[in-house]
């Protein structure tokens, strides 16, 4: 694991050309799992964040558990490093829920992960703060009691050597601004953010990381047309790369600029890093 790349803001302007490619890696699609690691490392890939659908891929089946450890193991074997580990997300995981009882049990599953997290030595986990869809009529209740989850989760996360990023996300989900984003951090100074660009349909991407920039400890990278999420390929959509490479730099931000595509080919990926590097040290005059 590595101790010196902590993605949140340092204080001092960072430079993207130092910034390692990273990607996502789904464990309910891995059938090939040598190849894919093999293609990833080859491309010049570095880092992974580990995600699955709970109801395809159950981590707490003991076989479930040991694939994953497998693959973490086979990973690192290649020089490939798990960044972080995307909790899952849906009714059951649902840390604003309303029913304390639906609450807790999400409170423990999270919990589970999070003690596996720090058996793998992964230092940081990605969580939604909600599910959906969440009327207006709802929404303030489900803020206060997301809050609450968070600060019990930061807590019981630090104790694991476990950070906690907060992913922002679209459409009536928690967290679909910076303003609420802010609001929801304010439960606890040791919760960070996952910005995922790719989610921000309120504001531009970077406008949020200029507001929040010191609380982001990792990214997810994709690109949408303005309506809704799309998880296209960076340059397919409408989002203005120089522009977020600019914020993430201006901020400070030094971890992975890790890609969160749907079905990535890994040559791919980091191809279009390349690309958004020239125009972005073009348009600095570099």
């Amino acid at each position: 694991m590595n101790k010196d790349r902590e993605g949140a803001a340092t204080g001092k302007r960072s430079d993207p050309h130092a910034w390692p490619v990273g990607s996502s890696y789904r464990l309910e699609t891995a059938v090939q799992v040598e190849e894919d690691l093999a293609a990833l490392a080859q491309a010049g890939v570095r880092y992974l964040e580990l995600a699955w659908i709970a109801k395809a891929f159950d981590m707490f089946d003991p076989v479930r558990e040991r694939e994953c450890e497998a693959i973490i193991q086979k990973a690192r074997s290649r020089g490939l490093e798990i960044w972080t580990l995307h909790l899952p997300y849906g009714t059951d995981w649902d840390v604003s829920a309303l029913d304390p009882a639906q609450r807790g049990q999400a409170m423990k599953r999270h919990l589970r992960l999070l003690s596996l997290s720090e058996r793998w030595g992964i230092r940081t986990a990605v969580l939604h703060p909600s599910w959906e869809p969440i009327p207006d009529s709802e929404r303030r209740e489900r803020l206060t009691s997301c809050k609450g989850s968070l600060a019990q989760l930061a807590e019981e996360a630090a104790k694991h050597g476990v950070r906690l990023a907060v992913e922002c996300l679209p459409r009536t989900c928690l967290g679909n601004t910076s303003a609420e984003m802010a609001e929801l951090l304010s439960s606890s100074a040791k919760l960070g953010i996952c910005c995922d660009v790719n989610h921000l349909l309120q504001e531009t991407p970077q406008s949020f990381i200029r507001k929040l920039g010191s609380r982001i400890y990792t990214v997810h990278i994709s690109d949408n047309d303005g309506a809704d999420e799309r998880h296209w390929m960076p340059g397919r959509g409408i989002i203005d790369w120089k522009e977020v490479l600019h914020a993430l730099a201006e901020q400070g931000y030094d971890g992975p600029f890790l890609f969160e595509i749907r079905q990535p080919v890994p040559s791919e990926l980091t191809a279009c890093w390349e690309r958004l590097l020239t125009a972005y040290s073009e348009a600095q005059g570099n």
